[in-house]
């Protein structure tokens, strides 16, 4: 598509937009303990007492531990002071420290790791300090509320001090709630804010503790809050570049790029690739920026180009394989995905003909809108049906949310279609559910678009509300409300407790999509 001298252009060009980062501190202000509670999410409430009292009036041997809590989950460097209450250390200190999003990440720091991605993402550092008293600053970046402090070889006794994260971030404040919303939503908003603003470096990354890159399905939700927060669409527009000069030999783009020690592809997710187009689309539109969609309309189309491969007479024919052509759609293996690729492909037709018109470039506009409205056609004949109300998925005819969320988006069903679709499903016990806060977003977006706004804030304040009253102060990666301990990963230490693609309850609550 691009040649590597035109891709290395895109990539000077996200260069010219890397956003200043901001320094602050957040200092611990509680030491926490750890109760078993059944009756608390992953079972276990963290106790608080006194941090300052409890420092001051102990000191640590090997062998002893403790905990502290941050006010937030920030994003940052951990830093404190170390000293020998006797003034002779004659031995290096050995200290494990543990940093975690959740209680269950510093709760179970010495339980072992079976899961399936790798054990390195987990938050944990042994460190050696030779000299004492010493001002200690951790070179890593960590995402944190809880810090848990083992020690393993101390000389004597030891004592902790200013004990903090020196926070980093392209934003450091945080944007007040609206004041008409009702003090719950005021703190949903709050919760999502928090989850983008902790989100945003030097891109907008997926999430702060794993895996800190960026993705192409993560960066339209998180366009989609920023269009209603802080506005950064120079962020944005670094990311699209980063994307464009980072593409695969065959020019399909990456959906998801590492920036360091240099940008790079990471993986490919094909419906990710499709998405690509609304994502430029949304961003010219909201920016009002048409350079950067003259600049890469032709490459967004390019990857409509590409998943040609998938269709058979119009209908999406593949079967997702991670190992070879992968489509993410949700976090469910059982999912049959074909109406949703094909709800997919359509939406990002639609797109690209919305773009071609800003652009003034009506053969393409023309041609786009054909497309679209071949897939449709054959969608509305080979997978909906009008006597059911629903849309079927697969040989299976398989019942899913995804299936009649992604044909609503589409625009394949009209608005009152939709509507039966959505009530129907809700109503059908057999109906997979999303399995994801990523197809939750798109669900809330589906019900908008049927023009039911009533039951979409009543299901937002119900799954959104629900993870704020088990305790989150970002939005999570995962959440299913009957499964507090479910991971993709098999060990929920692993789940992202801030995540891009959770926390867009802020777009609906101001109304982003009028």
């Amino acid at each position: 598509m691009f040649s590597a001298n035109e891709q290395q252009e895109f990539l000077k060009k996200a260069q010219a937009l890397l956003p200043e980062q901001q320094r602050w501190t957040v200092n611990a202000d509680a030491r926490v303990t750890p109760v078993e509670d059944k009756n608390i999410w992953q079972d276990y409430r963290m106790e608080k007492s006194d941090l300052a009292e409890f420092l001051d009036n102990t000191v640590f041997a090997s062998g002893d531990s403790f905990m502290v809590s941050l006010p937030e989950t920030t994003v940052g460097q951990l830093a404190f002071t170390l000293t020998s209450p006797c003034g002779y250390a004659d031995s290096p200190s050995r200290l494990r420290i543990t940093l975690g999003e959740l209680p269950q990440e510093v709760i179970f720091a010495d339980k072992p790791y079976h899961g399936t991605l790798n054990g390195s993402w987990l938050q944990t550092e042994i460190i050696n300090l030779d000299d004492l008293p010493c001002d200690v600053v951790l070179p890593r970046r960590y995402s944190c509320k809880y810090i848990r402090f083992d020690m393993i070889g101390v000389p004597q006794t030891v004592r902790f001090s200013n004990i903090r994260i020196i926070a980093t971030g392209s934003e450091k404040e945080l944007l007040p709630p609206p004041q008409e919303l009702s003090p719950e939503l005021q703190c949903i908003d709050n919760v999502s804010v928090r989850t983008l603003r902790n989100c945003m470096h030097t891109c907008f990354e997926d999430g702060p503790k794993r895996d800190r890159r960026l993705r192409i399905g993560d960066l339209r939700l998180q366009a989609m809050v920023n269009k209603v927060t802080y506005r950064r669409f120079d962020i944005i527009a670094r990311c699209l570049y980063l994307i464009a000069g980072t593409l695969k030999k065959d020019g399909e783009v990456c959906s998801c790029v590492m920036e360091r020690p240099y940008p790079r592809c990471g993986c490919v997710a094909h419906d990710y690739s499709m998405i690509f187009a609304a994502t430029l689309e949304e961003h010219c539109r909201w920016s009002g920026d048409l350079t950067i969609g003259r600049e890469l309309f032709d490459l967004a189309v390019y990857q409509m180009k590409l998943q040609e491969r998938f269709f058979a007479n119009d209908l999406w024919v593949a079967v997702s394989d991670p190992y070879s052509d992968w489509f993410f759609v949700d976090h469910d293996l059982d999912l049959d995905r074909q109406a949703s690729l094909q709800g997919i492909a359509i939406f990002a037709y639609r797109a690209l003909e919305k773009l071609a018109v800003m652009l003034g470039r009506s053969d393409d506009a023309a041609q786009m809108r054909y497309k679209a409205l071949k897939l449709s056609a054959v969608a509305r004949e080979k997978l909906y049906d009008p006597k059911a109300g629903v849309v079927y998925s697969g040989p299976e005819r398989q019942l899913s949310f995804a299936s009649q969320i992604w044909m609503v988006l589409a625009g394949v069903l009209s608005p009152a279609e939709g509507l039966k679709a959505l009530q129907t499903v809700e109503k059908s016990p057999k109906a997979l559910r999303p399995s994801s806060p990523y197809m939750f977003h798109y669900l809330l977006e589906a019900w908008q678009k049927c023009g039911d706004e009533a039951h979409m804030l009543e299901l937002l304040e119900d799954y959104y509300g629900g993870m704020v009253k088990n305790g989150a102060d970002t939005f999570w990666e995962v959440y299913r409300p009957d499964e507090p301990m479910f991971s993709p990963y098999h060990d929920v230490r692993m789940n992202s407790a801030c995540h891009a693609w959770s926390g867009t309850a802020s777009y609906f609550l101001r109304k982003g999509y009028l």
